[in-house]
C-alpha cells in the first residue's frame, strides 16, 4: 500500500518496525529528569559511541546539553508502566524519580533500579535532523543487571517477545 508523504503516514509506517525501550535520563543541577526514548542505537565499537534522538522542544534537550552527559536505562518487559510514566508530560509536574528508584551513576544521570541494563555516555557531538537533535554519546559504563527479556514498543503498543 502506497501512502501519502506526511507526518501521519510515516508515524504509521514506523510504527511497523519494532523497536526497544528505553528511558534516557540525565541530571543538570539539582534537577534529575528521565524520558521514554525508543530511537537510541549503537553506532560505533570503537570508540564505543552510541546515538539517540531527542526532539528540540523537550526539556530533555535543554538538560543535555547544560549537563553534557546522560544515560540510558534498558526496560524488561515488566517495566512497561515505567516506559508509560516517563513517556507522560504529567510527570513533569512533581519529581520524577522515587527515593529507592534509582541512583545516580558516575556521570551524575540516574540509573533506574528496575533497569535490566543500562549504559552511561558524555555527549561526543550533536547532529541537527529536522525537528531533533541526534546526540552521539562516548559510552563510559555499562551494566546488564539481568537477563530478563526486554520490552518492546511495535504499532503503537508495548510487547514482549512472546
Amino acid at each position: 500500500m502506497t501512502l501519502p508523504l506526511d507526518g501521519a503516514s510515516f508515524r504509521y509506517t514506523m510504527g511497523h518496525f519494532a523497536t526497544g525501550v528505553t528511558v534516557m535520563t540525565t541530571t543538570a543541577g539539582e534537577r534529575m529528569h528521565g524520558m521514554t526514548v525508543s530511537a537510541f542505537a549503537s553506532i560505533s565499537l570503537e570508540p564505543l559511541l552510541v546515538m539517540v534522538s531527542v526532539e528540540r522542544s523537550t526539556v530533555m534537550h535543554e538538560l543535555v546539553a547544560q549537563s553534557g552527559a546522560f544515560a540510558i536505562n534498558v526496560l524488561g518487559e515488566r517495566s512497561e508502566s515505567t516506559a508509560r510514566f516517563f513517556a507522560d508530560n504529567v510527570r513533569l509536574a512533581a519529581p520524577e524519580f522515587r527515593e529507592g528508584g534509582y541512583r545516580l551513576g558516575i556521570t551524575g544521570s540516574p540509573i533506574l533500579s528496575e533497569a535490566s541494563g543500562y549504559l552511561e555516555a558524555t555527549v561526543h557531538g550533536t547532529q541537527d535532523a529536522g525537528d531533533h537533535t541526534i546526540i552521539v554519546g562516548k559510552v563510559v559504563a555499562l551494566e546488564i543487571v539481568t537477563e530478563e527479556e526486554p520490552l518492546i514498543y511495535y504499532r503503537s503498543g508495548y510487547r514482549s517477545l512472546d
